[in-house]
């Protein structure tokens, strides 16, 4: 079964105009998916920002 919210996260990351419209969709996508820590600071490191598209990508199949 699909993951609505992830999906719409990932579409917002894809549809943002700017880095901080990507990285709110990335932390929003982060915390969902429990790989970044919920502390309301969504400017992210280029290691978090691949942590959570790989975590994305991979959801299906190696989710906890």
């Amino acid at each position: 079964m699909p993951d609505k919210y992830a999906e719409k996260q990932l579409q917002n990351y894809e549809n943002a105009k700017c880095e901080a419209g990507k990285d709110d969709a990335l932390y929003r996508l982060g915390t969902h998916l429990e790989v970044i820590p919920c502390n309301g600071n969504a400017n992210l490191t280029q290691e978090q920002r691949d942590t959570i598209l790989d975590a994305a990508k991979g959801k299906g199949d190696n989710h906890a």
